[in-house]
This record gives structure tokens, sequence and C-alpha cells, in this order.
């Protein structure tokens, strides 16, 4: 049975090879883009069996996804192939810095009709941990449904949940996004929300308001991350400033806070207390965001135990 089971969509993504305005963009390259899988090939990568639940289209995107994911050695086996319902897609616009602007085609997907009943309640209770996002409540209400549903049968077994707000304002309103979300947020046993994910939804708050916000809120175990700025951790009423190693010049972007997850956990699995996993997330993004692409980037748990001590990268 694997370590830890994520839920949630995955898209085709059409990446922009050229920097700069799509309209001027003749050329794009194909890649798999879900912040859910993206974690699952992570933690495979770190040396632990991971699953991803999800649905998609029996369409030729579909069976890309699916065989690309199952390829980087996670259990699909709970992946629905869905006929007659299309495999969602975004266009990704490249920017200087290895940021991107995303434009988003996935309303009606195969995985926004996925419903509680489509859960696999004992393969979930079979996990140490379940990952989830705040990007599937996010895409409907039958998704919210199935969201907390896999977290209430994961709490009932004893299986961790960890849970990344990932806020998305394009696919819905600051307001919703902060009511439903701050369920999840202290529900979950580890969070890890980022400075963006909590000013979409609490406004123009600072580091130390919104440190308050979480604590208030009752949560007793979480990472906020801030970009280039020190990661805080809190856990048993403690909170620890990690430093974040400055990339001068990233590859890419997208995913890093998907590759800071997948790092906490393979820590996390390790038996280390959050401050340490979360020392082991942050190198996981720093290996990641030198990388073009989300799920290409991620690194071996060899690769993480040398950057992590410094040792030199010997080519030959």
């Amino acid at each position: 049975m694997p370590s830890v089971i994520t839920l949630g969509e995955t898209s085709v993504v059409f990446v922009a090879r050229d920097l700069g305005r799509m309209r001027y963009c003749r050329d794009f390259t194909i890649r798999p883009g879900g912040a859910e899988a993206t974690v699952a090939v992570g933690v495979s990568r770190l040396g632990f069996d991971a699953a991803w639940m999800s649905a998609l289209g029996d369409d030729e995107p579909g069976h890309y996804l699916r065989s690309l994911i199952a390829g980087e050695g996670v259990d699909v086996s709970r992946v629905a192939m869905v006929r007659d319902q299309q495999t969602a897609i975004f266009l990704r616009e490249r920017l200087p810095g290895g940021d991107a602007r995303h434009f988003y085609y996935r309303k009606g997907s195969a995985f926004s009709h996925f419903e509680p009943s489509m859960l696999d309640e004992e393969f979930i209770a079979s996990a140490r941990f379940l990952h989830l996002t705040g990007i599937t409540p996010a895409l409907s209400d039958s998704c919210d449904a199935t969201c907390w549903r896999a977290l209430e049968v994961a709490r009932a077994h004893g299986t961790k949940v960890t849970f990344d707000p990932n806020v998305r304002l394009s696919l819905w309103s600051r307001e919703e996004a902060r009511q439903r979300l701050q369920r999840y947020l202290t529900a979950a046993d580890y969070v890890f929300p980022g400075m963006e994910d909590m000013r979409m939804m609490f406004g123009a708050i600072d580091r130390s308001e919104a440190l308050k916000i979480m604590i208030d809120l009752g949560c007793r175990r979480f990472a906020l991350k801030d970009g280039k700025q020190d990661v805080l951790v809190h856990e048993d009423g403690l909170t620890v400033s990690l430093p974040v190693h400055h990339v001068e010049h990233p590859a890419d972007l997208m995913g890093a806070g998907d590759a800071f997850a997948a790092g906490c956990l393979a820590g996390l699995l390790r038996g280390l207390p959050l401050t340490e996993a979360a020392r082991v997330g942050n190198a996981v993004a720093e290996f990641a965001i030198q990388l073009p692409g989300n799920i290409e980037s991620m690194p071996t748990w060899s690769e993480v135990e040398r950057l992590m001590a410094g040792a030199e990268d010997w080519k030959r």
C-alpha cells in the first residue's frame, strides 16, 4: 500500500517555448500540470510509494497523463478514465525569472464531476499520509464534497492529512476561497500555506499577521512559505525561522510549492519533526526550480542529500 496518496486534477499544459506575450508565440511544448500528481511523483522520486487518485477523460490527453505519471512509479490504479468527458487543459505564458501566467480551460472536465462515492475509502485508510490542495474544492461542489470526505476517512483511520491551500482566484472568489478553505486549514494535521495564499484569502497582511491567523484558526503544525524569505515553521507551540537558499536565476518556478510539499512529506515519512522535514522541503524546492518543468525537475533522495550537505556536483 502507498505511503502517500494524493487526490486532484492533472491537466495537459501547453507551455510557450518563448518568453513574453503568448499572442506572439507560435511554438508550444506539452507537459503535465497538476499539483497533486506532481507531489506524488516527487514523493516517489524521493524513495516512497505514492498513489494519485483522479479522473481523466478517455481521450488522448488523458492517456498521455496517465501513462506519464505511471511511468514515474506512481500508482494510478484509482485514476478513472471517463468516456465522453474531456481532460482539462491550460496554457502557460512564460515570463522572465522563471515566472508564468496561466489560462485555464478546465470547466466541465472529467475530474470536475468527481463525487465522494467514487473514492476508494479502504485505499485511503491504508496510507500513512493523504495530501490535499485547495485547488480541488474550487473545481466544483462535488469536488469539494469529495475532498472533505477523503479528509474525514483519513482522520477516522489514523491517516495523517497534509494540506496546501494553493489558492486559485481564477477558479473562485476571495470570499468563497476563504470561507471554504478555512475548515481544511484547521482539520489537516500539517498545512503548507504560502504568503500569496494567505493574502489572497485574508487581504493585505504581513507575515506576523499571517502567523497569528494560522495560530488563531487552531493550526498546530504548519510551514509558512514566502518566496525568497525564510520559511516560518510552527510546531508544538514554537515558531522557527528556516533560511531559504537564494537561486539567482531560476529556470522555472512552476511547482515550487509542490516540490516543498513533497520534500516535507519525505521528511515526515522518515520520522523527522516538521522543522527538519521543512528543511528537506526547502532543499527539494531549491533543486526543482533550477530545472524546467514541475514533474521533470523533481530530485532523487541522493541528490537532495548532496545539496543539503553542500557537496560538489562532480560530472565525471
